[in-house]
């Protein structure tokens, strides 16, 4: 895992198999494609944002349509994801 320190990051920024310690992301877009989970150890965000494309898009979609109340998914989005919270 490629490892990124005291950096102050901006702008469009891969994410996936990163480590980032000890760095700020400022005015960053942050962007995870589904690949080796990145790691972030004291850093501190910005007006930044993560986006998700490929094949994580397409995991957060299908979890959003598991949240939708008709779907009567909600349930086990949130027994999987409790920090989801019930609502």
């Amino acid at each position: 895992m490629a490892e990124i320190r005291n950096q102050v990051l901006q702008g469009r920024l891969k994410l996936d198999g990163k480590t980032f310690i000890d760095c700020e992301f400022k005015n960053a877009q942050l962007i995870y494609q589904g690949g080796q989970q990145p790691s972030f150890q004291n850093c501190r965000f910005t007006q930044s944002r993560f986006e998700f494309e490929g094949e994580a898009a397409n995991t957060v979609n299908f979890l959003r349509g598991m949240l939708n109340p008709q779907s009567n998914m909600r349930p086990f989005v949130v027994g999987m994801m409790p920090e989801v919270g019930p609502n």
